[in-house]
């Protein structure tokens, strides 16, 4: 955030997100700032705006600005606009680019990142969720930046995937950072802070309207190298992505589906149209490796095999099935029991303590969430507590809080409250 910040938000306030107009005044007056202070003569004489446009520009005040700046510092969300220094020319390269963003986290390198957009559907299939985990933790391994939108289905897997190799992922929103969108996230955002930021050009309290998802994807598309489709209906607004990023100048990638399947018939009508089919990680890696040697790394084209192992989570239905007791066998003369026989009393719920010694955890469930699922049981424990009791950063426990979701084993609660599922 720099003292010029003030003018990006006031320019996006006064003609709105996503509005092309705001990008073009700040090409032709050279800054935000500048826009700011030509009178109405220069608005008029740029030929880029109408008088309805101008009123707005003259009618919005300043102040409006400067109370998001104040709840930005309040909650410790920074800015960048388009004056600023570090505003990356990947996203200034678009006709459309925000002039202000507010995020949390880490802001990327991006123009020197090898930076990977994943999007699909929301309702995706075992496989469509197998192949975007699979796909994000290689290209997370080998060094890349994997981004999408927080929303369910592929973009969950595709941060789920990168967090799970260790790597860095980034999420786009369609509202401020600090709204109630898709609850069933709220840990993944929270470890996304931690791993890569949250990016947004809506200012805090901004509720998720439909209209403003679109919007945001030219963010994501901007922001990347190329956009990998990994399952996408023939409507999907996966596909809206995909035709920004090429109307960019992005590379397109997709991953094949099932023919006839309608989960598959985006990717597959993208793959007939000239998109690069996409089997594994090295598919999309190849084609920047001889750009980026200094942001990729272990990447061996000739080795189709998985290249890294989970270190975190696993999606839940990915778990290894229980172990099933075998059936009851009986001695020679030994009486079988009969439904008459009165049925032995249940046993008490164990307690986390003596649980711990005879839970058998799922693979790749990492030893802190181990000791974070031990830690808890039918009552709720508020997370200052947790932190004291297993004596973890808060970055910590919020990464073991979203992989005990994955798995299903934890329960949220309103109050930063948490218990055993």
């Amino acid at each position: 955030m720099t003292e010029n910040s003030i003018y990006g938000i006031w320019l996006q306030q006064a003609l709105g997100e996503g509005n092309r107009k705001a990008s073009e005044l700040v090409s032709y007056f050279g800054s935000c700032k500048n826009v700011f202070e030509a009178d109405d003569v220069e608005l008029k004489l740029s030929g880029l705006v109408r008088m309805e446009d101008i009123d707005r520009l003259l009618s919005t005040s300043i102040d409006t600005a400067e109370e998001i700046m104040e709840s930005c510092n309040r909650l410790g969300y920074r800015i960048i606009t388009s004056d600023d220094d570090n505003y990356p020319d990947r996203l200034r390269n678009i006709p459309d680019f925000p002039v202000a963003l507010y995020y949390t986290g880490e802001w990327p390198d991006v123009d020197n990142e090898v930076i990977i957009a994943m999007v699909g559907t929301r309702i995706a299939s075992r496989y469509g969720y197998s192949m975007a985990t699979d796909i994000s933790k290689n290209l997370a391994a080998c060094g890349a930046i994997v981004i999408s939108g927080c929303a369910r289905g592929i973009d969950t897997a595709s941060h789920q995937g990168a967090i799970m190799a260790g790597g860095k992922t980034l999420g786009v929103l369609g509202c401020g950072i600090n709204t109630n969108y898709n609850m069933a996230n709220e840990g993944l955002r929270k470890v996304i802070e931690t791993s890569g930021a949250l990016i947004t050009e809506y200012p805090p309290g901004t509720p998720p309207l439909g209209y403003h998802f679109p919007v945001r994807n030219r963010i994501i598309s901007a922001m990347s190298l190329g956009v990998i489709v990994v399952e996408a209906g023939e409507k999907s607004g996966s596909l809206i992505t995909a035709t920004l990023a090429l109307d960019q100048g992005k590379d397109i990638f997709a991953v094949p589906g099932e023919i006839g399947h309608p989960s598959s018939e985006g990717t597959n009508r993208l793959i007939s149209q000239g998109a690069k089919p996409v089997g594994s990680a090295y598919d999309v890696l190849e084609e920047y490796t001889t750009l980026f040697p200094h942001r990729l790394r272990s990447v061996n084209l000739f080795n189709r095999n998985p290249i890294v192992q989970e270190t975190h989570a696993r999606p839940k239905w990915a778990r290894l099935p229980k172990s099933v007791s075998p059936p009851e066998t009986y001695a020679p003369g030994k009486q079988r029991k009969t439904s008459s026989q009165k049925p032995p009393a249940p046993e008490p719920e164990p307690t986390p303590e003596s649980e711990s010694e005879s839970y058998n955890p799922p693979i790749g469930m990492s030893k802190p969430a181990q000791r974070l699922r031990n830690a808890l049981g039918s009552a709720p424990k508020r997370f200052g507590d947790l932190l004291t009791e297993l004596d973890m950063e808060p970055s910590e426990l919020s990464r073991c809080i979203t992989e005990l979701e994955l798995y299903g084993v934890i329960k949220s609660l309103p109050g930063n409250k948490y218990c055993r599922n």
